[in-house]
């Protein structure tokens, strides 16, 4: 592996399982394809993968935060290669697109950013990143899966349409958790924009406006079940908390709860595949995934907060604004599917904001990740510390009894305990990869491909 002929493999970084990991499962399809290795493992784990597998790159999801800027200069110490592929990558606001294109407060040692539209790119170019980093544009990973193939690894139509018209509920009211939780929480939340970017700076009312938002939402899906034609699936957003919802539906009549389902688990263009409408909450990019799909959708109307709220999107959407109104506007729309008024405006978009969704996003990201490490010998284990050595010993045998890197045996009892205190921490280990995770959405993959040769 020392030799310059040698080629060192690929550590991906999956933040959320429920949100990244079919993607990163298909990237590494295609890397392995390439006859490149390819690991993944959880956010947390940046540091330790690095004497655990001496990876020739490291793909993150994102590189702002102070910690993993300060190890982005590390790795190129040590000559392991990073890149950037966003997991949100749309920024219609300038000042925000601006920001998140900059060096801000960070320095951060990027070799490769992947971004999903020209505008993102462009707006690189104008920071000088260009001078250390290749910038490309590759579009968005996760919209190969309302495609052919990929889309059989996610759902295979039912032979049979079901009785009821299925409709989907996607929620975003990401920030709603903040306005229970000690102000500090929202206030670290919101470090890394509130000073930098004008729409941040009002951050608290924008947490009252997600807070107000998932509560009128409830009007909404009541309305919906009290209509009795539909078979109703909520899918809060990964990183909301799914009791909110929870408890509303066990307060549902038994008539009424026998229509509606939460699904937090699921991967969410699998839902999209599924469902005959969609509806989102003011601007999400669930809408845009469901016009890839061919499936109408609909845009409820909370606050119009300047951060939930944006025009360019909200124009191409249908709106609703009072939930009496959503059932007549569901039925509508569900005998006219293709909402041919929004059709020419949507293609736009897409075209624009997400480089004109084709299914091959993945490939030509994994070509140009496997062109990154050809003949790439793996970093010099002699500039390895103890610490580095500890945090891999640590991440391989956690890894043989199945839990993450981040595993906290006491996590339950700080819980029990201390409560809210440790609710983000609790969060960020249930939504991070295991290896039961990885293998399981493998294995998904291949019985998607082989379903697809049949």
């Amino acid at each position: 592996m020392n030799s310059d002929s040698a080629t060192s493999p690929i550590v991906l970084l999956v933040d959320s399982k429920t949100r990244d990991l079919d993607v990163a499962v298909l990237i590494a399809h295609h890397l392995r394809a390439l006859g490149v290795g390819c690991h993944l493992e959880p956010l947390e784990a940046y540091r330790a993968v690095v004497a655990a597998y001496r990876p020739g790159l490291i793909l993150f999801n994102h590189l702002t935060a102070s910690h993993l800027v300060s190890w982005s200069r590390r790795l190129a110490e040590l000559g392991v290669l990073t890149a950037v592929l966003p997991n949100e990558g749309i920024m219609y606001d300038p000042d925000d697109l601006k920001y998140s294109s900059g060096r801000h407060h960070s320095a951060a040692h990027i070799d490769y950013f992947f971004c999903w539209n020209e505008p993102h790119r462009q707006a690189l170019l104008a920071e000088g990143f260009d001078r250390e980093t290749r910038v490309e544009v590759v579009g968005v990973p996760r919209f190969d899966f309302y495609f052919a193939p990929w889309s059989r690894v996610l759902h295979v139509p039912p032979l049979q349409r079901p009785p009821r018209p299925r409709v989907l509920v996607c929620t975003n009211f990401v920030t709603a958790q903040f306005f229970e939780l000690p102000p500090a929480e929202g206030d670290k939340f919101f470090a890394p924009w509130k000073d930098r970017i004008p729409i941040y700076r009002n951050y608290r009312r924008s947490i009252e406006a997600h807070w107000q938002g998932r509560r009128q939402c409830l009007d909404f899906l009541s309305a919906l079940t009290r209509a009795d034609r539909y078979e109703v699936t909520v899918r809060p957003h990964p990183r909301e908390d799914v009791r909110f919802y929870a408890d509303w539906i066990a307060s549902l009549p038994a008539s009424q709860r026998a229509q509606v389902k939460l699904d937090a688990n699921s991967n969410v263009s699998a839902l999209i595949l599924d469902c005959d409408l969609e509806i989102s909450c003011e601007t999400c990019t669930t809408a845009l995934e469901t016009w890839i799909a061919g499936k109408p959708t609909i845009e409820l109307i909370f606050e119009r907060d300047v951060l939930w709220y944006r025009e360019e999107q909200a124009d191409t959407n249908v709106p609703c604004i009072n939930p009496a109104d959503l059932p007549a506007l569901v039925e509508t729309h569900l005998t006219d599917p293709k909402q041919p008024a929004h059709a020419a405006a949507r293609q736009r978009h897409l075209e624009r904001w997400c480089a004109a969704p084709d299914g091959t996003s993945c490939q030509r990201l994994a070509r140009i990740l496997a062109e990154a490490v050809l003949h790439r010998p793996p970093p010099d284990a002699s500039k390895f510390t103890a610490t580095d050595r500890r945090r891999a010993a640590k991440l391989l045998a956690l890894r043989k009894l199945g839990l993450a890197y981040h595993f906290d045996p006491f996590m339950p009892l700080k819980r029990a305990v201390l409560g809210d205190r440790y609710a983000i921490k609790d969060f960020a280990y249930r939504k991070s990869i295991k290896p039961a995770d990885v293998m399981e959405a493998q294995r998904r993959l291949e019985a998607g491909i082989a379903t697809g040769r049949d």
